[in-house]
């Protein structure tokens, strides 16, 4: 698979990449709901560790080929952009939103997740920064500020501060993973990739629960309640095979930054789930927020094609 988009096919005029894009946000917007269950009755990183145990073994038993992504040649990559993306992005920001509230948590993570997906891809070579670039961020910031207004709360404490960096930290290893899987994917499918980054988030996480958490049969009993498991179930098939899969396509054809937008589109999704669901609140501040964000991604995916190809 070519690094580059062919064909003018990197830009978001092409149907078929725009409805995947459309399904991946909307496949991680809604899954918070899911998440948000499984996270509040089992400890996290074992939560999480299950999750990628799961997908592992879905993917395992369709998806041929794995060991291609285990070839000497990249393997070491394979591991490595693993670890970030999986259990590096996942035991900082657990740790962290022990400290931070979510609102904090989820304004940080999100606005830092397109600037640090463009500054990688802009060290890596693989884009240009523009006009549009900045115009997305400072839109998709502001409508993030706006959703995320009633949740936010920071005292300053001592605590909150290393929650803070820990959440900092978590989402610079989820960038630098993601521009690390890139050139992975000239080599091996996106199935293939999600399939062995899934095998070892699963071991490292599961080591990292078992030192760090109190996981005990109880734990195990927790997972296995029909609300629970539909949870992990929801998490580790859709947001991991489906959703993750589509954004390693994505990444390959518009790059990291692009791919990355999903983080202005789906808290627009997540927040209508959570209108639905569990009548939470949507006012000015939610609509005009979620209109900003929406702006936003298109003004960035929206690109001439001369400009698409240029990288800018």
């Amino acid at each position: 698979m070519s690094d580059a988009p062919a064909s003018g096919e990197g830009y978001a005029s092409s149907p078929g990449l725009l409805a995947l894009f459309c399904l991946m946000s909307l496949v991680w917007g809604s899954t918070w709901i899911a998440a948000k269950a499984g996270v509040g009755a089992t400890p996290p990183l074992f939560f999480a560790a299950a999750r990628f145990v799961v997908a592992s073994i879905a993917l395992a038993l369709f998806v041929r080929g794995i060991g291609a992504a285990f070839a000497p040649a990249i393997v070491g990559r394979v591991v490595a952009s693993a670890l970030l993306v999986n259990a590096g992005t996942y035991g900082l920001l657990f740790y962290g939103m022990q400290w931070v509230a979510s609102g904090v948590a989820g304004l940080v993570n999100l606005a830092l997740i397109p600037v640090g997906l463009l500054g990688l891809s802009v060290l890596a070579g693989d884009e240009k920064a523009g006009w549009r670039h900045g115009a997305a961020l400072a839109f998709g910031g502001a409508g993030l500020g706006l959703v995320f207004w009633r949740k936010a709360g920071f005292a300053g404490g001592r605590d909150e501060w290393i929650g803070l960096l820990a959440i900092v930290a978590g989402t610079f290893c989820y960038c630098l993973g993601a521009v690390m899987s890139r050139p992975l994917l000239r080599s091996v499918a996106p199935l293939q990739l999600t399939a062995a980054q899934a095998i070892v988030g699963a071991l490292a996480l599961g080591l990292l629960s078992a030192a760090l958490e109190p996981v005990s049969a109880n734990t195990l009993q927790t997972l296995l309640r029909p609300a629970i498991l539909a949870s992990l179930l929801a998490v580790a098939l859709l947001g991991t095979l489906v959703g993750y899969t589509i954004y390693l396509r994505l990444l390959a054809v518009w790059g990291a930054f692009r791919a990355g937008l999903y983080a202005f589109v789906s808290p627009v999704v997540a927040l209508v789930a959570g209108w639905l669901v569990f009548d939470e609140a949507i006012g000015w501040r939610e609509i005009g927020g979620a209109a900003a964000m929406l702006a936003g991604a298109a003004l960035a995916m929206n690109r001439p094609k001369a400009a698409a190809a240029a990288g800018r």
